[in-house]
């Protein structure tokens, strides 16, 4: 598994590579409600998200960000499965 200070990128495409690292930097980011059903993964706290990046020395430049976003989509899903 790829985690923010790991260098093992096998199976992960390189143009990918830095779209991943950067989303791992700012995975604990989620906005999160509680309520009947659970936790609500809403996404990400953007302004906590770009502090995240910022810290870890990461560029969100509008074409990485893109590529967060798309992780993050993918990722609110898969947490928001019943």
């Amino acid at each position: 598994m790829l985690t923010a200070d790991r260098r093992d990128d096998d199976g992960v495409w390189p143009d990918h590579v830095a779209a991943l690292r950067a989303f791992l930097a700012v995975q604990s980011q989620w906005r999160v409600t509680l309520g009947p059903r659970g936790c609500v993964h809403h996404g990400l706290d953007y302004a906590g998200a770009e502090a995240g990046l910022r810290l870890a020395g990461i560029d969100p430049d509008p074409d990485l960000w893109t590529q967060v976003r798309i992780i993050e989509s993918g990722a609110e899903a898969a947490l928001n499965e019943a």
